[in-house]
C-alpha cells in the first residue's frame, strides 16, 4: 500500500501548521536536537542532512557548528519557514522515500520526529543508507508510544474509543517502530548495524483549560484523523481528554510526559 491520501494529508497539515509550529511542536521537538547532532557525530565540514527538516533547526543547529547542512521536507510551506530562518543554510521542498542525492553524499542523516509521518519507513531507511557514505551515521527521534507515554495513551485511547476512522485516509500504524526492538530490526533491514538507543524525557505542556487548542496546533499525524470528525464526536473526544488530564495540572499548567527515542546507527 503506498498511503498517497495519507501522504497528501499530512503535507496539508504540516503546511496549515508551519507558521506556529516552532511556538508549539518546536517547543518540544527542540529538546531532542543536542541528542540528535551527537549522535550523527556533527562536526565541521561534515555533511549533514535534516529530513524531515519543518523549520530547519536541526541543519541550522549542525551549520552552527560548521557542517555543511541541508534540509529536505515535503511541505511547503515548512521550507519558507526555514529558509526565513536560517537564510545561509541549503532548503529544498522533497520525498523522504527519494532522497534528491548521489549515493554517499552525506555522513549523517538526521531525522527528527519525522518518520512516523511517513508512508513508507523501509523505503525511507534504505534511502538514507543509499545517500550515506559507508560508515556514516543515520539519528531518528521517534515518540514512544501508549501505554508507556501518558500524553499519547491519553489522547489516542480516547481517539480509539470514539473517532470514525472511516473518513480518515488508510495510514501506517502510529507506532509501529516506537520500540527499541522493532527500531532496530527496521535499521538492520534497511542495511545499517551498531544500532544505539537513548530515551529522552520529554514533557508536553499547555495552560489549565487550553489543552485541546494547544494540541490541534501541536499535532500533525492527530490532525489528519481529528479534523475529520464530526463535532459530536470531537466532543466525546475533547471530554475524555479533560477528564483524564486532571492528574496531570500542575498549579495553573498540564505538565505531561510524552517520552521518546533517539536511536542511531551506521551504514555497512
Amino acid at each position: 500500500m503506498t498511503y498517497e491520501a495519507f501522504r497528501f494529508a499530512e503535507k496539508e497539515a504540516w503546511d496549515a501548521r508551519a507558521a506556529t509550529y516552532d511556538d508549539f511542536t518546536g517547543q518540544v521537538t527542540t529538546g531532542a536536537i543536542p541528542t540528535l547532532l551527537a549522535l550523527a557525530e556533527t562536526a565541521p565540514g561534515k555533511r549533514i542532512l535534516d529530513l524531515c527538516c519543518g523549520t530547519g533547526r536541526v541543519a541550522g543547529a549542525a551549520s552552527a557548528l560548521g557542517a555543511v547542512a541541508d534540509g529536505l521536507d515535503i511541505s511547503p510551506a515548512m521550507i519558507d519557514r526555514a529558509k526565513a530562518a536560517f537564510p545561509s543554510t541549503s532548503f529544498e521542498v522533497g520525498d523522504a522515500e527519494t532522497i534528491p542525492r548521489d549515493p554517499g553524499h552525506y555522513d549523517g542523516v538526521i531525522c527528527s520526529f519525522g518518520i512516523m509521518h511517513i508512508g513508507n519507513t523501509e523505503a525511507m531507511l534504505r534511502d538514507v543508507a543509499r545517500v550515506l557514505k559507508p560508515g556514516g551515521r543515520v539519528a531518528l527521534s521517534h515518540w514512544i508510544g501508549p501505554p508507556d507515554s501518558p500524553l499519547f495513551r491519553i489522547v489516542f485511547g480516547a481517539v480509539q474509543q470514539f473517532a470514525d476512522m472511516s473518513v480518515v485516509p488508510p495510514a501506517p500504524a502510529l507506532f509501529a517502530l516506537s520500540s527499541e526492538d522493532a527500531m532496530r530490526a527496521a535499521l538492520e533491514k534497511a542495511g545499517f548495524r551498531g544500532v544505539e538507543c537513548v530515551r529522552l524525557p520529554l514533557m508536553f505542556t499547555a495552560p489549565a483549560g487550553e489543552f485541546v487548542g494547544h494540541f490541534r496546533k501541536f499535532a500533525g499525524r492527530a490532525a489528519v484523523i481529528l479534523d475529520r470528525q464530526a463535532d459530536d464526536v470531537l466532543k466525546q473526544i475533547y471530554g475524555a481528554w479533560d477528564s483524564q488530564l486532571e492528574e496531570y495540572l500542575v498549579e495553573d499548567a498540564y505538565q505531561i510526559p510524552m517520552p521518546a527515542l533517539a536511536v542511531s546507527a551506521v551504514r555497512e
